[in-house]
């Protein structure tokens, strides 16, 4: 598989209220390399890494961790890739 056009570092997450695991992300964003600003819904998000144009990654104190499409009762939502039992750091990120 060929790698992705795009990869973007996630610097914050916009966080819907609800506790369906498919809508607790409303949109990720964060900072190009030319100071520029960008934000993308969870859907657009989603549509990019299954098309493969982008790669998300969220950098933790240990490794970059990739963000992933999971899928729960028909709906899809990001995650990050497991890493054992530990919280999924998307979701502590800071708010925009």
């Amino acid at each position: 598989m060929a790698r992705p056009v795009n990869r973007r570092i996630v610097s914050f997450a916009q966080k819907a209220y609800s506790y369906d695991p498919h809508e607790r992300i409303e949109l990720i964003g964060g900072i190009n390399s030319d100071r520029s600003r960008w934000k993308f819904s969870q859907q657009v998000a989603i549509s990019a890494i299954e098309a493969g144009t982008d790669e998300f990654v969220v950098l933790t104190k240990e490794r970059p961790v990739k963000l992933v499409v999971v899928s729960y009762a028909g709906q899809k939502y990001l995650s990050t890739e497991p890493a054992g039992k530990g919280p999924d750091c998307l979701l502590a990120l800071p708010s925009s």
